[in-house]
C-alpha cells in the first residue's frame, strides 16, 4: 500500500473542478439561511421580486441540485484513485472518517452538510470499487446500479414540485444557539441519509469517470468534455425550467405537474453535475490567469467547505448575526461568492507555498493511521 498523492504529484483538472465548484456550494447553501420570509420551493423564500427572481431562475436551472452530484463525482473519481494505491479497508476508513467529519459539521455547526453523505456511500460502494477493479465489465455494472438509484431518487423527489412551507434548516432560524444545537442531530441525520440516496449515482459515475482518464488529461479527452458540456448543460436547463419558474412565482403548478416538475428537476440535476463537470475539465485542459491558484485552492476543498459554514451561519443565522432576516436573494449569493473569493486566494497562496488545509491532513492521518504530510 502506499500513502496519499503529495501536491506535486496532483493532477490540475480535478483540483480545478474542486475549486470552482466551492463557488457553486457558496451560492447553492447560502439561499437556505434566508428564513425570515415564508419558504416556497427547493427552500427559496417565496414572493421573489426583480433582480431575486432572475437569480433564482439561473441558479435553478445551473446550480440548485446540480452542485452536490458534481461533487459527488469529484468524490467517486478520487475513491477510484484510492482504490488504485489502497485496499479495502483503507477505502472503509476513508468513508468513516468523512462520516464523522460530517457528523461534527452537522452537529455544531450546518446540519445541512454533506461530507457525511459521502461518507455513507464510500462505506457501501468501497467493496465494489475494491475488488471488482477497473475492467469494462465492472464500470457497466457500476453505471447500472447508477441507472436504477437515480430512477429511485427521482421518483422520490415528485414531492419537491409542492412549496416547502417551512426552511429546509429550521434551525437556522432559531432564536438561540442552545435551541439550534437541540435541533441539529435531527437534521443532520435526515439530511445525511436522504443526500446519500441523492448523490450515490453520481459517486459511481465519478468512480467510472476516473477510469477513462478523461480527467487526467482533458486535452486527449476535449470532444467528449464538449458533449458532456452541450448535452448536460443543455438537459440542465430544459428539465430544470418548469421549477426555476414557480420559484421565480412565474407559474404555480397543481399537484400532479408539480410532481413531474419535481422529477424533472432532480433528472437535470444528475445532467447538469456532467454539464458542468464538462466545462470544468475544458477549463483545465487550456491555461488562463487564475487556472493554477484556484487548482490549488481546490487541494483545501474541504476545509474551504467547511469554512464557508462557519461564515454563513455567522453572518446570517438568526441566533448570529441575523443577516438572514433582512438579506435578499441577490445580496446573500453575492456574499457567498466573496466569500468562495477570499477562501480561494488564501488556500490558493497557502497550497502552492506547500501547506494542505487542516481538514486534509486530519483525513489523511485518520484514513493511513499514520503520520503523513
Amino acid at each position: 500500500m502506499t500513502g496519499p498523492t503529495g501536491l506535486a504529484a496532483r493532477r490540475v483538472t480535478p483540483d480545478l473542478a474542486r475549486g470552482l465548484l466551492l463557488a457553486l456550494i457558496a451560492v447553492a447553501n447560502v439561499h437556505l439561511y434566508l428564513v425570515a420570509r415564508p419558504i416556497g420551493y427547493r427552500g427559496y423564500p417565496a414572493g421573489l421580486e426583480g433582480v431575486d427572481r432572475v437569480v433564482a431562475v439561473v441558479q435553478m436551472v445551473l446550480v440548485d441540485g446540480r452542485v452536490y452530484p458534481l461533487f459527488a463525482a469529484l468524490v467517486g473519481y478520487g475513491v477510484a484513485r484510492l482504490a488504485e494505491r489502497a485496499p479495502q479497508p483503507v477505502l472503509r476508513r476513508r468513508g468513516l472518517v468523512l462520516l464523522g467529519i460530517g457528523a461534527l459539521h452537522g452537529l455544531l455547526v450546518f446540519p445541512g452538510d454533506i461530507i457525511g453523505a459521502y461518507g455513507l456511500v464510500i462505506l457501501l460502494v468501497a467493496p465494489a470499487v475494491a475488488v471488482t477493479g477497473p475492467s469494462t465489465a465492472s464500470s457497466r455494472g457500476l453505471l447500472a446500479t447508477a441507472a436504477a438509484i437515480a430512477a429511485f431518487g427521482i421518483l422520490l423527489s415528485t414531492g419537491q414540485g409542492t412549496p416547502q412551507g417551512t426552511p429546509t434548516v429550521p434551525s437556522i432560524a432559531a432564536r438561540t444557539l442552545g435551541q439550534a444545537l437541540a435541533a441539529h442531530p435531527e437534521e443532520w441525520l435526515a439530511t445525511t441519509l436522504f443526500s446519500a440516496l441523492l448523490t450515490a449515482p453520481a459517486v459511481l459515475v465519478g468512480v467510472v469517470i476516473a477510469r477513462t482518464g478523461t480527467l487526467d488529461d482533458p486535452a486527449a479527452h476535449r470532444r467528449r468534455l464538449v458533449v458532456w458540456a452541450v448535452a448536460g448543460l443543455g438537459a440542465s436547463v430544459l428539465l430544470g425550467l418548469p421549477l426555476a419558474l414557480a420559484v421565480a412565482g412565474a407559474w404555480t403548478p397543481g399537484v400532479v405537474a408539480g410532481g413531474f416538475a419535481g422529477a424533472a428537476h432532480t433528472a437535470g440535476g444528475f445532467a447538469g453535475a456532467l454539464g458542468l463537470l464538462g466545462v470544468m475539465g475544458l477549463l483545465g485542459s487550456v491555461s488562463w490567469p487564475g487556472r493554477d491558484l484556484i487548482a490549488a485552492a481546490g487541494t483545501w476543498s474541504m476545509t474551504l467547505y467547511l469554512s464557508q459554514s462557519v461564515v454563513f451561519t455567522a453572518v446570517f443565522a438568526r441566533f448570529a448575526g441575523d443577516l438572514g432576516a433582512v438579506a435578499g436573494l441577490a445580496t446573500a449569493s453575492l456574499i457567498g461568492l466573496l466569500t468562495w473569493l477570499a477562501g480561494v486566494l488564501a488556500a490558493g497562496m497557502l497550497a502552492r507555498a506547500g501547506h494542505r488545509g487542516p481538514a486534509e491532513v486530519l483525513v489523511r492521518r485518520l484514513t493511513y493511521g499514520r503520520r503523513v504530510s
